[in-house]
């Protein structure tokens, strides 16, 4: 009996999802969210506090603010991709 080679499979373009994925990789790339529903507090682990209602997220450098509504708390960016003012 003899071991299958992997090498020796021959490897056509992707298909079926992974063919759409490849000519639209658009669908696939996150979207930053403008409101998030904290459950815990390890989602805010990757945010530092500026004030009582402002926090920065470390790495993407965004201006958030979090909020208290009917017991829950969210947290909101405060500007788009391109600075522009989320709310106006």
């Amino acid at each position: 009996m003899s071991n299958f080679d992997l090498g020796q499979m021959e490897m056509g373009a992707a298909s079926g999802l992974d063919a759409l994925f490849e000519r639209e990789p658009d669908m696939v790339t996150p979207h930053k969210t403008a409101r998030v529903r904290v459950a815990s507090c390890a989602q805010l682990k990757s945010f530092t506090r500026l004030s009582a209602e402002t926090l920065i997220h470390k790495s993407d450098k965004d201006l958030w603010t979090i909020k208290a509504e009917g017991g829950q708390f969210f947290i909101e960016r405060l500007f788009d991709d391109n600075g522009n003012p989320l709310k106006g």
